[in-house]
C-alpha cells in the first residue's frame, strides 16, 4: 500500500509522461504538414495542422491538470 503523497507524485508522473507522448505527435504533425505544405499539398498539410491543434489542445489541459494538482499543494514561503 502506498502512502498518498507517493500516489499524488505518480498521478503527477503520469500526467507528465502523457503530456511528453502528446508533445511528441504535435512535433510530428508540424513536420509532415511542412512537408505537405513543400509540395503543394495544402489540403493535406491543412489535416495535420488541424490535427496538430487537437494535440495542442490535449497537452494544454494535462499541463493545466498539472498545475491545479501542484497549486493545491503549494505554500507560499517568504
Amino acid at each position: 500500500m502506498s502512502d498518498p503523497a507517493t500516489a499524488g507524485r505518480e498521478a503527477q508522473a503520469k500526467r507528465l509522461d502523457a503530456l511528453a507522448e502528446e508533445a511528441d505527435k504535435i512535433a510530428a504533425h508540424a513536420r509532415v504538414a511542412a512537408t505537405h505544405f513543400r509540395n503543394g499539398e495544402v489540403p493535406r498539410a491543412g489535416a495535420h495542422a488541424l490535427a496538430l491543434e487537437g494535440h495542442m489542445i490535449n497537452a494544454r489541459r494535462l499541463l493545466d491538470e498539472v498545475a491545479v494538482e501542484h497549486a493545491a499543494r503549494a505554500r507560499p514561503v517568504i
